[in-house]
């Protein structure tokens, strides 16, 4: 009862029908074109919700402008106008349009070679008079356009047909005496079915001409979704993995990888339920009639974490899991986000209440368990930085940790994370601070410098090849609009690259994090004017300025970190996994005071106790994610750059799916891939990691072709 009750609550959704097909036949062929359209094309357009016309094009000649298909069905060569079709077609496809052709093109005579070719050549195909009739010995046809097996030998038409194009896709070859010949053939811009090849002696057919059609109408499907749920962070989720988005629907449900709503209305069996039984993917964000309170955890079973999860206690509204759903997330027991299969599509419950940046990863997460087969770029990196340090030291000693603050940072604190850092093969982005004092000018080095081994502890590090030395500012106040004249930032940065070539000539700064996590573009300015090779701004990610997103901006990556602190682990770990199961990074920061920080240890823990923990952590991360790669800020930089700058391209065949990168792109580069098939191989690439919902690619060349998955949706 519950899995048919929730069929009742998705949304109605009325969509406007954005494209039309133009079918075309002659009424003096007795029906031929207009029963083989009707009977074998038409079927496929309604599938698709594809809005169609059929036309006698010799009693009307319609504007082919108002269409974006021509399917047209002709056995004879002659017709009225034949020239002004010629052009017209071959105006309608450089124009954006799309020709198939059934049979004959309809209209050799009374026309010459060039206007033939004029249009042929854009289907990516070369034409030349040489018909004749052949015993067709044999034919090799896609299976996956199959109907029934033709009978040979058989005679059949044949004509000076050439295809150059490196990209049409041929469904069926003739093979005779003399060669082998394409005869059923399409792209991007069309194709044809040449003669009578795609039918036998009985005139039935033995391919599907309508599957056929549908891949000229509807392209060949790529990462796009649809949302009619204008949330921003549903939206960051599939931009920052380079899905297209579309807010409106522009095109047939089934071009689609995922489609997420927001109201809880019923369900329109003609559009939506087929999606989902076709095997789409629809994700509810949502709530419900029910309503639960306390602790949510994120369940191991079905998503790619190392252990359950707890992230907090609130209270959730949401619509009860069907009895054969998988629980993702539940509150004190209750399943509050689900999947529930439908035909061979899924559909995800995800409480609107938990769709916050926390919860990225695992809303990308359940995407992935949902799909049947799909393939996600990934960055493939992560940094660890240690803001606040090297610091101004005060003679200080601090209960917690029994010695004075100096011996504490630079003896104890130092020493166990670099020995922590060097059996994980991590290199630290330390962020120097050199005052507390917070005053928007410039005033001197002298806190710094009150105490020496500040000093020789900085010239130490700013020497040490397995640590990078950033800058956390000129002092601690945030490099905003609002705190700071521009004249007077300027002047304190200019003070500290002076005070710092006075430590290491010639060294150049590459990493910056902005006090507080937090910086403006006049702060960014100021920066790169004085430190122009800063390559990375370190913020927070957990904050909604637009400093908060990966992005790169005035030659440099903003790099919102998402995971801080010694402890509890299980808060490392969903802060790990919100940006790492959406794009495959974290960012992991730290401060050495965190032990004396009642907000950042307020279980009062001893060192000892919060330096285990980070190891578990990395341990942890090292053991359930060993595909990440450690990098520094140049490191960093170069991989976010052409992540950004060279997405790769991404198309599904029908037991394929191809990737091109750019020629100038970087390699290697790395994916996510969701594969329901048991049997796969990768050309251009290598598995580097399986994991629940995904594996992990990575890709060794310019084009990369996995065979086997399950590629309808």
């Amino acid at each position: 009862m519950v899995k048919k009750a929730f069929l009742m609550i998705l949304i109605i959704i009325v969509f406007p029908l954005f494209a039309r097909t133009l079918l075309l036949y002659k009424g003096s062929e007795n029906g031929y074109g207009y029963n083989i359209l009707v009977s074998y094309v038409v079927p496929s357009l309604e599938n698709a919700g594809e809005e169609y016309k059929l036309v006698d094009i010799e009693k009307d000649f319609p504007n082919f402008e108002e269409y974006d298909l021509i399917v047209s069905c002709y056995y004879s060569s002659s017709m009225p106008e034949a020239k002004r079709y010629l052009k017209e077609l071959s105006n309608f496809i450089l124009n954006g349009g799309r020709l198939f052709v059934i049979n004959n093109l309809g209209a050799f005579e009374g026309t010459s070679l060039e206007e033939i070719n004029a249009v042929l050549n854009l289907l990516g195909v070369r034409f030349e008079y040489n018909w004749r009739t052949e015993r067709v010995i044999e034919y090799e046809i896609n299976k996956n356009y199959l109907l029934s097996p033709p009978v040979t030998p058989v005679l059949k038409s044949f004509d000076g047909f050439e295809i150059f194009s490196n990209t049409t896709e041929v469904v069926a070859w003739a093979k005779t005496s003399t060669g082998k010949y394409p005869v059923v053939f399409y792209n991007e811009q069309g194709g044809m079915a040449l003669f009578d090849h795609a039918f036998n002696e009985k005139g039935e057919p033995v391919l599907d001409l309508g599957k056929i059609v549908s891949r000229i109408l509807l392209g060949r499907p790529t990462n796009r979704i649809l949302t009619l749920f204008n949330d921003p962070n549903i939206l960051a989720i599939f931009k920052n993995a380079f899905f297209e988005i579309e807010t409106t629907p522009r095109k047939p449900l089934i071009q689609y990888k995922a489609i997420v709503l927001s109201n809880l209305n019923t369900l329109n069996d003609k559009v939506m339920k087929r999606y989902l039984e076709s095997g789409g993917v629809v994700i509810l964000v949502g709530s419900g009639p029910r309503t639960v309170r306390g602790k949510v955890v994120v369940k191991k079973d079905h998503l790619d974490i190392p252990m359950d999860l707890s992230l907090f206690e609130t209270t959730v509204n949401y619509t009860e899991a069907p009895e054969t759903a998988i629980p993702f997330i539940t509150v004190d027991g209750t399943p509050v986000s689900w999947m529930m299969k439908v035909g061979k599509g899924s559909l995800v419950f995800f409480p609107k209440s938990l769709n916050e940046k926390l919860t990225r990863g695992f809303l990308f997460d359940e995407f992935l368990a949902a799909s049947n087969s799909l393939i996600t770029p990934i960055v493939n990196s992560f940094s660890i930085f240690l803001d606040d340090f090297p610091l101004p030291t005060y003679n200080l000693k601090h209960e917690i940790a029994k010695f004075k603050d100096v011996t504490f940072y630079y003896k104890i604190w130092w020493p166990d994370l670099e020995k922590i850092f060097k059996d994980f093969s991590v290199k630290p982005i330390t962020a120097l601070v050199t005052s507390y004092m917070n005053t928007p000018y410039y005033v001197g080095f002298s806190e710094f410098l009150l105490n020496t081994e500040n000093v020789e502890f900085l010239k130490g590090i700013i020497n040490n090849d397995g640590v990078e030395l950033g800058l956390h500012g000129y002092n601690h106040l945030s490099p905003l609009s609002k705190n700071w004249d521009p004249s007077e930032l300027e002047k304190s940065y200019r003070a500290l690259k002076i005070f710092l070539k006075h430590l290491k000539e010639g060294w150049t700064p590459l990493s910056f994090v902005a006090p507080d996590n937090r910086i403006d573009k006049l702060g960014l300015s100021v920066l790169k004017k004085v430190f122009p090779h800063i390559l990375v701004v370190g913020t927070t990610f957990l904050s909604d300025d637009e400093f908060s997103e990966f992005k790169l901006l005035n030659g440099t990556l903003v790099l919102p970190r998402n995971v801080s602190g010694f402890y509890p682990l299980s808060k490392l770990l969903v802060q790990t996994t919100s940006t790492l199961l959406n794009i495959g990074t974290f960012n992991y920061f730290v401060h050495p005071d965190d032990v004396f920080s009642k907000d950042r240890n307020p279980q009062g823990l001893s060192w000892d106790e919060m330096k285990n923990s980070m190891r578990e952590f990395l341990k942890v991360v090292r053991d359930y994610y060993p595909w990440v790669k450690n990098s520094d800020s140049s490191q960093t930089y170069e991989v976010f750059k052409e992540f950004f700058e060279n997405p790769p391209s991404i198309v599904y065949y029908d037991d394929k799916i191809k990737v091109w990168l750019p020629r100038n792109a970087e390699l290697p580069r790395y994916f996510f891939l969701k594969n329901s098939s048991r049997e796969m191989n990768v050309k251009g690439g290598k598995i580097l990691h399986k994991s629940k919902n995904f594996l992990v690619l990575e890709m060794t060349t310019h084009e990369m072709e996995i065979t086997g998955p399950t590629t309808s949706f």
